[in-house]
C-alpha cells in the first residue's frame, strides 16, 4: 500500500468528530456544552461563600443577613453540584455508547468495506491496531476527544475567573503562577511528542500479541495444540510479547509518573509561596479576613485550574493525534471502482468468457511474484480445472479473477471488458465461489446459504441447491431442519457440522448465488471418497449453463473437466485435457 497518509489538524479532526457525534446522539454533544461553564461557576461560588461568611462576622452583621447569604449560595452551590453530578453520569453514559456502538461499527463496516487487496497489507493491519487503541486508549482516547475540548474550555473559564480574582490581589502572582506551569505543560508535551513517535512500533507490538493470544484460545487449533504439544511454544510466545508490551506500558507509565512528579513539585512550590506573601500582606495591611480568604482559596483554585488546562491540554493533543489514527484507518483509499461501471453480462451475453492478459501478482513484501505474466482464454460455458502443487499460485489467480486482487500488471476481461472498469460490488454478483477458508454467520442454515432476510428466502431454491451439495438429508434430519441455529458460540443448542459437512452447505451457498462464474477451491478437501465421487457426478448438473473453475491439486480428481491448467512456479506450465 503506497499511498501517503493522509494529515489532519486539529480543527479537522474537532469538526469530523463533532459531526460524527451530532449524527449518532446529539444529546451527548449538548450534554457537554451544558457541563463546561458549570463547574468554573461552582468553584467560584464555593470560594466566595467563605468570604461572605468572614466579612458578615468581622463586620458584625445581623444574624438575619449572614443565613440569608449564606442560605442563597449554598442553595446556589449545591443546584451547581447536582446539576454537575447529573450532567456528568449522564455525559459518561453517552461517551460508553460512543465508544461501544459509533466508534466499533465505524471501524468494523470498514474493515468488511475495504478493497480486500488493502486488507492483506501488513501497513493496513498496523493501521487497524492504531484505531482500536485509538478508540481503548488510557489518554486522549477518541470516545472523549469532545469531552476533552469541552473539559478545556471549562478549565479556561476556570482559569480566567480566578485570574480575574488575583489580579486584585497582585498583578505579579499570574506571570509568576503562567510561567511554572508553563514549563510542566513543556515536560508534558514532550512526552506526548515521544508516545506519538513510538505508535506504529507500540502497534506491531499488540499486533502480535493479540495474534499469538487469539490462535492460543481459537477452538479450531485446540486439537493440535494438544496432540502436537503446541502449549509450550505458545506461552514463550505469548511471554515474549506481553514482555514487549510491558515493556512500553513501563516506558510509558514512567514518563507519565515522571510529569506528575514535576507538576506537584511546582504547585506545592508556588502554593508555599503564595501563602507566605498573603500572611505578610494581612499582617502588614489592612486586608480583611475575608478578602485574605478569598485570595487564599483563589491561589489553589487558580493553581488548579491552570493544572486542570494544562492536563486537558495536553490530553487534547494526544486526543488528536488518536483521532488522525482513526480516521487514518478509515481514509485508507480504496483503488477498485466504487462508483458507475460498466453494465454487466446478462441474458444472451451469459455465460461469460474470462481471458487473462499478462497477468502479474506479487504479495505485500514477496521477493517473487505469485502470479508471473500469465495469459489464458476461459470460453464462454467452459468448465476447467486448475491443477498445481502447494504454493503453484492457483488460489492468488481466482482471487484475480474474482477481482479480490488487484494485478501489477495486465488485465483481466470479461466478454472483453477489463474487470476494473466494472463498479466492484457489482462484479462480485458476477460469482459463486467455495473457497478454502469460508467461515458460517451465526444465524440459521437457511439464513447462512441464502444470505439474505428469512422472509426473502425460496425454500424450493434451498432445498434445490442443499440436494446438489449433498447436505439435504444432514439438515432434514435436524430438529428444526434448515431453521437450525449453527455457530455455538453465539448460540445455545446451535449445532456444529463436520468438516466435511460444512464444505457441502458452503457448496449449496454457492450454488444458491446462481452467479454465471463458479469458482470451487479444493471443494472436496473434506469429504470422503463416496461423498467426492458423488460431487465428480453431479458437477456438470451443478455447473450447467455456467463458466466453471475448479482448483484442485491433484489431476485425477479433475477428469469431468473440458481443460486442465497446470501451474508451476506462477506460470502455465501446460494445458491439455485428462485424456
Amino acid at each position: 500500500m503506497s499511498s501517503k497518509r493522509k494529515k489532519y489538524n486539529y480543527f479537522s479532526n474537532l469538526k469530523y468528530m463533532l459531526k460524527e457525534h451530532w449524527g449518532f446522539d446529539k444529546s451527548y454533544v449538548l450534554l457537554q456544552i451544558g457541563l463546561t461553564p458549570l463547574g468554573a461557576l461552582t468553584s467560584v461560588v464555593a470560594a466566595y461563600l467563605p468570604k461572605i461568611v468572614l466579612d458578615c462576622v468581622e463586620s458584625k452583621s445581623e444574624i438575619s443577613d449572614l443565613l440569608i447569604k449564606v442560605g442563597v449560595m449554598s442553595a446556589v452551590l449545591i443546584v451547581f453540584s447536582y446539576l454537575q453530578g447529573v450532567l456528568q453520569n449522564k455525559s459518561w453514559t453517552g461517551r460508553m455508547l460512543a465508544r461501544d456502538i459509533l466508534l466499533h461499527r465505524l471501524v468494523c463496516n470498514k474493515v468488511m468495506s475495504m478493497d480486500y487487496n488493502n486488507y492483506t497489507y501488513n501497513e493496513t493491519r498496523v493501521l487497524r491496531e492504531k484505531a482500536w487503541n485509538a478508540i481503548h486508549g488510557w489518554d486522549g482516547s477518541v470516545a472523549r476527544f469532545i469531552e476533552l475540548n469541552c473539559t478545556a474550555a471549562s478549565s479556561f473559564f476556570g482559569f480566567s475567573a480566578f485570574t480575574a480574582i488575583i489580579v486584585n490581589c497582585n498583578p505579579w502572582f499570574i506571570p509568576i503562577l503562567v510561567l511554572c506551569y508553563g514549563i510542566s505543560m513543556a515536560g508534558w508535551m514532550i512526552f506526548q511528542k515521544w508516545k506519538d513517535k513510538m505508535k506504529d512500533k507500540v502497534a506491531e507490538i499488540f499486533l502480535r500479541l493479540h495474534y499469538v493470544t487469539y490462535r492460543s484460545k481459537d477452538f479450531s487449533n485446540a486439537k493440535d495444540v494438544r496432540i502436537y504439544n503446541m502449549s509450550d511454544f505458545l506461552m514463550k510466545k505469548i511471554d515474549k510479547h506481553l514482555d514487549d508490551a510491558n515493556g512500553w506500558n513501563i516506558l510509558r507509565n514512567n514518563g507519565h509518573y515522571i510529569n506528575c512528579m514535576l507538576e506537584d513539585v511546582f504547585k506545592f512550590g508556588v502554593s508555599i509561596a503564595a501563602y507566605i506573601y498573603l500572611i505578610h500582606l494581612k499582617l502588614n495591611s489592612d486586608m480583611t479576613l475575608g478578602d485574605f480568604s478569598l485570595y487564599f482559596g483563589a491561589i489553589t483554585g487558580f493553581g488548579q485550574w491552570l493544572a486542570r488546562l494544562v492536563d486537558s491540554i495536553s490530553e487534547i493533543i494526544s486526543g488528536a493525534h488518536n483521532v488522525s489514527d482513526f480516521r487514518g484507518f478509515l481514509d485508507i483509499e480504496d483503488k477498485m471502482n466504487k462508483g458507475k461501471g460498466e453494465k454487466l453480462p446478462s441474458g444472451k451475453e451469459l455465460p461469460c468468457e474470462i481471458e487473462l492478459k499478462n497477468l502479474t501478482f506479487s504479495y505485500d513484501e514477496a521477493e517473487k511474484p505469485s502470479v508471473d505474466n500469465l495469459s489464458l482464454k476461459i470460453n464462454k460455458g467452459e468448465k476447467i480445472a486448475i491443477v498445481g502443487v502447494n504454493g503453484a499460485g492457483k488460489s492468488t489467480l481466482v482471487k484475480l479473477i474474482c477481482g479480490l486482487f488487484i494485478p501489477k500488471e495486465g488485465q483481466v476481461l470479461i466478454n472483453g471488458v477489463d474487470s476494473r472498469l466494472f463498479n466492484r460490488d457489482e462484479y462480485y454478483e458476477l460469482f459463486s465461489t467455495l473457497f478454502q477458508d469460508c467461515s458460517l454467520l451465526p444465524a440459521t442454515v437457511a439464513k447462512n446459504i441464502a444470505l439474505c432476510e428469512e422472509n426473502k428466502i425460496d425454500r424450493d431454491r434451498l432445498r434445490e441447491c442443499m440436494r446438489l451439495a449433498g447436505i439435504l438429508d444432514k439438515v432434514e434430519s435436524l430438529p428444526q431442519k434448515e431453521n437450525t441455529l449453527l455457530v455455538r458460540e453465539v448460540h445455545e443448542g446451535a449445532v456444529a457440522f463436520s468438516g466435511g459437512e460444512l464444505q457441502r452447505l458452503l457448496l449449496a451457498r454457492a450454488l444458491y448465488k446462481d452467479a454465471p462464474i463458479i469458482i470451487l477451491d479444493e471443494p472436496t478437501a473434506a469429504l470422503d471418497p463416496i461423498a467426492e465421487n458423488d460431487m465428480y457426478l453431479k458437477y456438470s448438473e451443478l455447473t450447467k449453463d455456467k463458466t466453471a473453475i475448479y482448483i484442485s491439486h491433484r489431476l485425477s480428481s479433475t477428469r469431468f473437466c473440458d481443460r486442465i491448467i497446470l501451474l508451476d512456479d506462477a506460470r502455465i506450465a501446460e494445458t491439455g485435457t485428462h485424456e
